[in-house]
C-alpha cells in the first residue's frame, strides 16, 4: 500500500510538473484540488503533498484562503535567481579538471548522445531530463559538494523558466550545439572558454520566458 501511495504522489507531481514546464499550465493559474483528485484518481492528503513538494521545487506557490497555483516570477527574483546563477555555475566550471577525465567525458558523450536522440524524435520531457543529467555531471565534476548542492537548489528553482526554451526549436538546437562544445572544451583543456561558454549557455532559456512575459531589461552581471 505505501508503495502505491508513494507511486500515485509521484505521478502527481510529475504530471503537474510537465503541465507547467511545456505551458499547459500558465504562471499564477490556480491548482483545483477537485480537479486534480478525480484526474489522478488520488486523496486530497496525497494532493495536498503533491503541492508541498512542488512549491519546493520553486514551481508552485500556496496562499492562505487562495489555494495553490502556479508561480509566477517577480522581475526581481529572476534577476537575482539568474545573477547568482551565473556566479555559481562559472563557479563550478573554473573547478573542473581539465583536460577532463575520459571517465567524465564518456559520460557527457552518452548523454548527449540520448539528449540528440530525444530531440530528434520531439521527445521534449526526456530532453529536459538528459539535460539536466548533463549539467549535473559538470556540477559534480566541480569537487566542491557545498557547489554543486547550491546550484542543485537554484537549478530545480529555475526549472519553469529554464525549460522555456525546449519547445522552441531554434533555442533547442543551439543548446544541442552548445553541450557537444562544451564537451569539446573539456577534452581540450580549454578552461577559459568552457567556463565563458558554461555561463552564456544560461541566457537564451531566459529571454524567451521574458518575451513570454512582456520582457525586460536584466541586469546581466559582470
Amino acid at each position: 500500500m505505501q508503495n502505491q501511495t508513494d507511486t500515485r504522489l509521484e505521478t502527481v507531481v510529475d504530471s503537474i510538473k510537465q503541465d507547467i514546464i511545456f505551458g499547459r499550465l500558465r504562471p499564477r493559474e490556480r491548482l483545483v484540488e477537485d480537479q486534480l483528485t478525480e484526474r489522478f484518481g488520488a486523496s486530497r492528503h496525497q494532493v495536498r503533498m503533491a503541492f508541498a513538494t512542488l512549491e519546493q521545487m520553486g514551481l508552485v506557490m500556496r496562499r492562505p484562503n487562495k489555494g495553490a497555483m502556479v508561480r509566477d516570477f517577480s522581475v526581481e527574483e529572476v534577476e537575482e535567481i539568474y545573477e547568482m546563477r551565473a556566479m555559481l555555475q562559472g563557479q563550478a566550471a573554473q573547478r573542473v579538471p581539465m583536460p577532463a577525465p575520459k571517465d567524465l567525458l564518456e559520460r557527457l558523450e552518452q548523454i548527449h548522445e540520448q539528449y540528440c536522440a530525444a530531440a530528434d524524435e520531439g521527445a521534449l520531457q526526456r530532453v529536459c531530463k538528459l539535460n539536466n543529467e548533463f549539467h549535473r555531471e559538470i556540477f559534480e565534476a566541480s569537487n566542491n559538494q557545498c557547489l554543486a548542492d547550491m546550484i542543485e537548489r537554484i537549478w530545480v528553482q529555475t526549472l519553469g523558466i529554464r525549460c522555456y526554451a525546449i519547445g522552441d526549436s531554434e533555442l533547442l538546437a543551439r543548446a544541442r550545439r552548445e553541450h557537444g562544445e562544451m564537451i569539446e572544451l573539456l577534452r581540450a583543456g580549454n578552461r577559459e572558454a568552457f567556463v565563458e561558454l558554461c555561463v552564456d549557455h544560461i541566457w537564451p532559456a531566459l529571454e524567451a520566458y521574458k518575451r513570454a512575459h512582456g520582457g525586460w531589461t536584466l541586469r546581466k552581471s559582470a
